[in-house]
């Protein structure tokens, strides 16, 4: 499957719908369990452990429990759907695992560091996990700065004890499509380098699948199992 590549000559250009057959075709790909610009897994996502990462310089100790993060910053809308499961025990999901989630906004800017109100905590946040493991954001899709791809920092916690710190992921083409697309970004432009050259995300970067939310005209939802080693 490929993804359209454009208008038909003569046909006037509209970044909307553009946007939406975009979305369409991603919606497929992720059905099929396939990430835009790569390869079906060969084990499933749900039964692997997680690589860790580094937390990086702009964690914050004290992002409110909530669930809608965006305090009002413009970019396009996201939801984010994260599982929580025991890697070591069948996969089996963990609810009440505390996950933290901090991304920048649209402009490449965190709050609370350096830029604007110092006591200002948008686009971070705290949710425990239902009872299927899952913890769910609303936010906005992140923008970036140099030398980084476009990513957002999650930490899992289990009570006081921090099970796994890590980074997740779009797909290039993703990107440059949002950010191409969307006046929230457009003046910043797109990330020169590809994920995978990214200096933290490596050949194998945490790639979500993403599509469009249901329910949910103009939403993206991006959705990523986490595989944690209980002791």
């Amino acid at each position: 499957m490929t993804l359209d590549p454009g208008p038909a000559a003569g046909v006037a250009a509209d970044p909307d719908a553009a946007r939406r057959r975009f979305l369409r075709d991603l919606g497929l790909l992720a059905a099929a369990g396939i990430a835009p610009g790569t390869a079906a897994a060969a084990t499933p996502a749900a039964c692997l452990l997680t690589p860790a990462a580094t937390e990086g310089p702009f964690y914050l100790d004290d992002a409110l429990l909530r669930a809608d993060i965006r305090d009002g910053r413009p970019g396009q809308p996201l939801r984010l759907r994260m599982r929580v499961v025991d890697a070591g025990r069948g996969c089996a999901p963990v609810p009440g695992a505390l996950v933290s989630i901090w991304h920048c906004d649209a402009q490449g800017h965190y709050s609370g560091e350096g830029h604007g109100d110092p006591q200002a905590r948008f686009l971070r946040g705290v949710q425990p996990a239902d009872s299927d493991g899952v913890a769910v954001f609303t936010s906005i899709y992140p923008g970036w700065y140099a030398p980084r791809a476009i990513h957002i920092h999650f930490k899992v916690l289990l009570g006081r004890v921090q099970a796994l710190t890590s980074q997740l992921y779009f797909s290039d083409a993703l990107n440059r499509q949002i950010l191409g697309s969307h006046p929230a970004y457009r003046a910043h432009g797109v990330p020169a380098r590809a994920t995978v050259q990214d200096p933290i995300a490596g050949p194998r970067p945490n790639l979500m699948a993403v599509r469009e939310a249901a329910g949910a005209p103009g939403m993206l939802e991006a959705s990523f199992t986490v595989g944690i080693a209980r002791a």
